[in-house]
């Protein structure tokens, strides 16, 4: 797919690349996407993907942990009935509890799958984060090139009422023009206050996202985002790529481990004490083996319970996976009728209107047209630029989307 670029002498490409009047500092420089991008790691949602990434990993090493022996240590004084003999008794045993060695392997691949999970959950946070930055971004941009269109025809509609005012003073144009085109120049200018608040408003909300200052930010809401790959070849690739299938793929297994756990908690628990004794009248080493057997409990309830998670995480990743198919469809088909409309728009309608504003104007001034003839021009002129903005920016959106569920990379 090649990249929508502008072409002719049109001045939408300067509005487009340009931020008027919506630079509060003039110290910052506008900011770029790629700089957006970089800062995506220190968003607070990102970091907080990356401390449970963290904790999971320290899941996996408690999993992996053997449980410390314990160290029994005992003593005093001890004296025979008869009295025929004192001595200080003492005794240690060693308790090595044995009953993880069934459900270990289990509860270890179990953590490993939770902690891959939160891996995927981390890069799936991170997408999203960075769609909604690229939201923010491109609708400052979408505000600054408003903000310039109504600029631009504002200083038209000026010139056009200087023009009116010194003819009505000659006894060249009619005295009713001059009220006419002195409330199309107020409205513009109502038109260009709202429109300078919007990107403000925007300017603010991208700021704080970011915690840091902006003054504006520069890019070419015309210029394609990302070669679009067949439907079909971007959906056979979702359940190998998109961090919300494989995250949920993830927890499945991890479901499956602590299923295949608890019933190996069914089998007997085992544990090992050593211990030596000295007493009054003997000294005992002794070796004992304790097992817990299962007469009342065979851990059914917990059994039950495990099934239960398998079987909502298997429900839960199939919604999942039906969810991000459709989602996906929806934003390709968007993306690619957006990018469409867009140039067919650029090329077929939009410079139809300036060359009409254009040509209206021109014949104004040799007095060859009437004011409401070019001050309609203008307003067809001004609605379309609007129009073509608005379809710029919901291309932008919906190609975000789609950057964000196939996990392509944004430009």
């Amino acid at each position: 797919m090649k990249p929508l670029t502008w072409s002719g002498p049109c001045l939408l490409a300067v509005l487009l690349s340009h931020a008027v009047d919506a630079r509060p500092d003039e110290t910052v420089p506008p900011l770029r996407w790629a700089q957006v991008a970089a800062a995506v790691a220190q968003h607070p949602l990102v970091k907080e993907a990356a401390s449970r990434v963290e904790g999971a990993a320290g899941a996996v090493s408690s999993a992996q942990a053997i449980p410390n022996p314990v160290v029994t240590v005992g003593g005093g004084e001890a004296r025979a009935r008869d009295g025929s003999g004192a001595r200080t008794e003492w005794g240690v045993s060693v308790e090595l509890p044995l009953d993880f060695l069934a459900t270990r392997g289990p509860r270890v691949a179990a953590a490993r799958a939770a902690a891959q999970g939160a891996e995927q959950e981390a890069l799936g946070a991170r997408a999203q984060v960075v769609r909604a930055l690229r939201r923010e971004f491109v609708a400052l941009a979408h505000a600054q090139a408003l903000l310039a269109a109504e600029l631009e025809l504002e200083e038209q509609v000026a010139r056009l009422a200087a023009l009116v005012r010194k003819r009505a003073d000659h006894g060249e144009a009619r005295p009713t023009e001059v009220p006419r085109v002195e409330i199309e120049l107020e409205r513009l200018r109502s038109a260009v206050d709202r429109a300078r608040s919007r990107a403000e408003s925007q300017r603010a909300r991208l700021s704080t996202s970011l915690g840091a200052p902006v003054s504006g930010v520069e890019t070419d809401l015309a210029q394609g985002l990302l070669p679009l790959p067949p439907l079909g070849e971007l959906q056979g690739r979702l359940a190998g790529q998109a961090p919300a299938l494989l995250a949920g793929q993830s927890r499945l297994a991890a479901a499956g481990e602590e299923l295949s756990a608890e019933r190996w908690d069914r089998l007997p628990r085992l544990s090992l004490t050593g211990g030596h004794v000295e007493e009054l009248d003997r000294i005992a080493t002794t070796v004992l083996a304790a097992i817990t057997v299962p007469l009342w409990n065979w851990n059914s309830g917990k059994i039950r319970q495990a099934e239960a998670a398998l079987a909502g995480e298997r429900a839960r990743l199939d919604a999942a996976t039906r969810e991000l198919t459709s989602a996906l469809a929806d934003a390709w088909h968007a993306c690619r009728a957006g990018q469409a409309t867009t140039q067919r728009f650029r090329d077929a309608v939009l410079p139809r209107a300036e060359t009409s504003a254009r040509t209206t104007g021109r014949a104004f001034e040799l007095g060859e047209a009437g004011l409401l003839d070019v001050i309609d021009t203008r307003r067809v002129l001004l609605d379309t630029r609007r129009e073509y903005l608005d379809l710029l920016l919901d291309m932008q959106n919906a190609c975000g989307d789609l950057a964000a569920l196939a996990g392509l990379e944004l430009t």
